[in-house]
């Protein structure tokens, strides 16, 4: 699930370095979409997640990925496009 906004990033980031802003531009913001889906799908899930920790002492390996933090920096990189 993590794997297509992370593809687009670095397409966007491969066009970029081409001087081709417009692609990079929609890359960057197709990646930035992708990550914002994947922080409401995580949001929905914490409550299986707290369920597991109670049930198994330990926390799941799920989630490995932060979407907040890969959405930051790819919002970031968008405005540099635009400075």
């Amino acid at each position: 699930m993590a794997l297509v906004p992370r593809m687009a990033r670095v397409q966007g980031l491969v066009a970029r370095a081409r001087g081709d802003d417009a692609e990079a531009r929609r890359r960057l913001t197709e990646a930035a979409e992708g990550w914002r889906r994947r922080r409401s799908w995580v949001a929905r899930q914490a409550e299986e997640y707290m369920a597991a920790l109670v049930d198994l002492g330990r926390p799941p390996i799920v989630g490995l990925v932060e979407p907040d933090r890969e959405l930051a920096r790819v919002v970031g990189e968008l405005a540099e496009l635009e400075v």
